[in-house]
């Protein structure tokens, strides 16, 4: 009753607010007095005052106990005391802040106190080496590491990189890029130090760096960690030193000579000297002095004592565009291996730049079509041409080419022109606008073909054998310029190439059964269905230049086995492929000629089948020789007829024991 009774007061209290009659009881004129414990505040009479003036908080109410409100005193009750709330976001930034605090706090404990943390700036490392190493010289440094962690590095491995070109000094021919060694574990203020050694080279004043680090982990990790350090050193001389004298142009198609000096700065001999030279695209080597190995690129030097020195001349033409920039390299080192074509030990290299220059008008030789490692074989007649062009952008008159021959197995009374006129007494074909009229004007561009021939004289002609014959070419090109200015000048160029003469190398194969170095047995003739042995000889001759790499082999036919060779002779016999192989290695010049010929002997037995009667059977395949003209740089093949049962050249043979017989 009594909520009913509050519920119907405040509808009355509603009524009487919402009301357009004034109650009687309600006296306008009367106001109410505030409590005391107000102040009193303006009162805005407009609504624009109430927007612009702040609204006052009102002042805290005195605390009314819950009984006074139902004692029905309305003007008693006061707003109870509310307590004050913190915001989340106020939350957040007080304990960030606090986190932020607690981190600074441990971070400045650690860096200031120490703690038991490990840090690469707590290890220190130095590579102790000197400033200045002399090439080709064992050389050994230290290497200090100091722990100032206070944990220990567990699981160290100090690995050492070395600079391009350093070697390892147990073997000189191993080159050394990395070094790896195994430390261990380095306990907290533990110095340790290490030594490595390494043999270095390169030109005389490069710098050069060596790198260490130290790889580990840490207790409770299984990250690797890593500490660096590096040290700079200059190489104060190498063993050997190459100084290169050439031009800084050169014509297209020219010769120019390029001269190497090769010193010893070692305070001992230096043994199995190398110098090898990279050349660039469109080279070619005419001659050099010395001869070089494989293909004009290698020289082998040998011993070159303590401030000696020797000298290589190269003679060579380049072909390319005008403006072409071309580096040479050459390196010197040791190989004491004669027959690789290669730097082991490499000790320095060293590069020379030249210019390529097109000359005003060109003239190139070619010899049965090839301008460059030129070869012929010995006694043959050879076909060339010499290519001209006017490379000028005036036109030229009165062109005239004149190509010179020299060479000690030239036979001069073969040289021969289609067009030109051969002068016996210069050894020289001469071309001009008598004999080819074309050659009077030449306009802008203009260009030509020329032809001659000439032959070479056979090995051991008139008793003479020649070792590493060549023909040279010389040819040279002559015309007058027209200019715009009218004003006349000669412009000419030359032009060169060599044959080399390739070795003459001859194999014969010879069957015997009565002479030889092996006793034979069997019927001769031979018998069908019984065996008869012969005695296989293969004879090697060869005229000017070593031949290397030679290899002779023949394949037997069904009917014939392999029966035994030579004591160290080199023959082998394969059974699967049932061929016979003789290894020759280097055949010197002159074999056969005014020195002894290579030859090899086996022994074969020949089982003959009845449908071999009346026949000479052959007793092997063709006989095939193989092999690598050092001088030439052209590979050397021959071959010879297989022998048979007819042995012609065989003392106590009559043709009546060179056929089959039926078995009596």
């Amino acid at each position: 009753m009594a909520r009913g009774k509050r519920r119907g007061s405040v509808e009355g209290l509603k009524e009487k607010l919402y009301s357009r009659v004034d109650a009687p009881e309600v006296h306008p004129e009367e106001r109410t007095p505030l409590p005391q414990t107000h102040t009193a505040e303006p009162v805005p009479v407009v609504w624009e005052e109430v927007k612009k003036t702040p609204p006052v908080p009102p002042p805290p109410a005195p605390h009314i106990p819950p009984a006074s409100f139902h004692g029905g005193d309305i003007n008693a009750l006061t707003p109870m005391k509310q307590k004050k709330r913190i915001s989340f976001a106020t939350k957040f930034f007080l304990f960030s802040l606090a986190f932020f605090s607690a981190g600074a706090g441990v971070a400045a404990y650690v860096f200031f106190l120490g703690g038991n943390t490990i840090s690469p700036q707590n290890i220190d490392m130095q590579i102790i080496a000197p400033s200045l190493i002399d090439g080709g010289k064992e050389t050994s440094f230290q290497i200090l590491v100091h722990n100032r962690n206070q944990a220990a590095l567990q699981l160290a491995d100090l690995v050492i990189d070395y600079p391009d070109g350093a070697r390892d000094p147990k073997d000189q021919t191993k080159s050394l890029m990395h070094e790896r060694q195994n430390v261990g574990s380095v306990a907290s203020g533990q110095q340790i130090k290490r030594t490595a050694s390494a043999v270095f080279y390169g030109q005389e004043g490069s710098p050069q760096k060596v790198r260490a680090r130290l790889e580990y982990s840490i207790p409770g990790s299984n990250a690797i960690f890593e500490k660096q350090v590096e040290a700079d050193f200059t190489v104060g001389s190498s063993p050997i030193s190459i100084s290169v004298s050439a031009p800084s142009k050169a014509t297209t198609g020219e010769q120019f000579d390029i001269e190497l000096t090769v010193q010893s700065n070692a305070a001992t001999a230096v043994d199995n000297v190398v110098i090898q030279a990279q050349y660039p695209f469109g080279y070619s080597v005419v001659r050099s002095t010395p001869v070089a190995d494989a293909g004009g690129t290698l020289w082998r030097l040998g011993t070159i004592e303590p401030g000696a020195g020797k000298k290589i001349r190269l003679v060579g033409k380049i072909e390319g565009q005008d403006g072409d920039q071309r580096v040479f390299r050459f390196i010197a080192g040791s190989n004491s291996d004669q027959t690789d074509t290669q730097v082991r030990v490499p000790f320095l290299t060293i590069p020379q730049t030249l210019t390529v220059e097109r000359p005003f008008i060109s003239a190139v030789i070619a010899v049965d079509g090839k301008t460059e490692s030129i070869t012929a074989p010995a006694g043959t007649k050879v076909q060339g041409t010499v290519e001209w062009q006017n490379n000028l952008t005036d036109s030229v008159s009165n062109l005239e080419v004149q190509l010179a021959f020299k060479g000690a197995v030239l036979d001069k009374n073969s040289i021969e022109s289609f067009d030109g006129f051969y002068q016996s007494s210069d050894k020289a074909i001469i071309w001009t606008k008598a004999q080819v009229p074309s050659l009077e004007s030449i306009p802008p561009g203009g260009s030509g073909v020329l032809h001659f021939a000439f032959t070479t004289v056979p090995p051991n002609s008139g008793g003479a054998l020649y070792a590493n014959p060549t023909v040279d070419l010389n040819v040279t090109v002559s015309a007058v310029r027209q200019g715009q200015d009218r004003v006349s000048g000669t412009v000419s160029s030359a032009a060169s190439a060599r044959v080399s003469i390739a070795s003459l190398i001859g194999l014969t194969s010879q069957a015997l059964h009565f002479s030889g170095s092996f006793v034979n047995a069997g019927p001769m003739p031979p018998v069908a269905e019984q065996s008869t042995t012969y005695t296989i000889v293969w004879t090697v001759n060869n005229s000017s230049n070593t031949i290397a790499n030679t290899a002779v082999s023949s394949v037997l036919p069904p009917y014939v086995r392999f029966m035994s060779a030579e004591a160290g002779s080199g023959v082998e016999y394969s059974a699967a492929s049932r061929t016979v192989t003789w290894v020759l290695g280097d055949v010197k010049p002159g074999a056969g000629y005014g020195a002894g010929a290579r030859t090899a002997a086996f022994q074969v037995a020949f089982n003959p089948s009845t449908s071999q009667i009346g026949q000479s059977p052959a007793l092997t395949g063709e006989a095939r020789l193989t092999g690598q003209d050092r001088f030439a740089q052209v590979p050397v093949v021959a071959s010879a007829v297989p022998p048979t049962t007819s042995l012609s050249t065989d003392s106590g043979f009559n043709n009546s024991m060179g056929q089959v017989v039926q078995k009596q």
